[in-house]
């Protein structure tokens, strides 16, 4: 028997024939709203930025649009993303 469980609860269908890698996705509280809830910020190599911020609401048929919170198209590939703490 193992101690951790893994289920899925959400998921989210990208853009068709974007590319990815591992520095592209980061989980954490990027609009610093103190509630608790980390979203998931997902950048392409073609400058497609997105922030979700999914949910476990089990009970409405919402799906991945209802977690984009933003979408934007930058000129340039984005190759990493992180969320943190920046001080001087």
């Amino acid at each position: 028997m193992s101690l951790f469980k893994a289920r899925d609860w959400w998921s989210a269908a990208l853009g068709e024939g974007e590319e990815f890698d591992q520095g592209c996705l980061c989980v954490g509280d990027v609009d610093n709203s103190g509630t608790g809830h980390d979203k998931v910020v997902v950048g392409s190599y073609m400058g497609m930025l997105r922030i979700f911020s999914p949910n476990v609401n089990k009970t409405s048929e919402g799906g991945p649009a209802d977690a984009l919170l933003l979408e934007v198209q930058l000129k340039n590939a984005i190759i990493q993303v992180e969320v943190g703490k920046f001080v001087s």
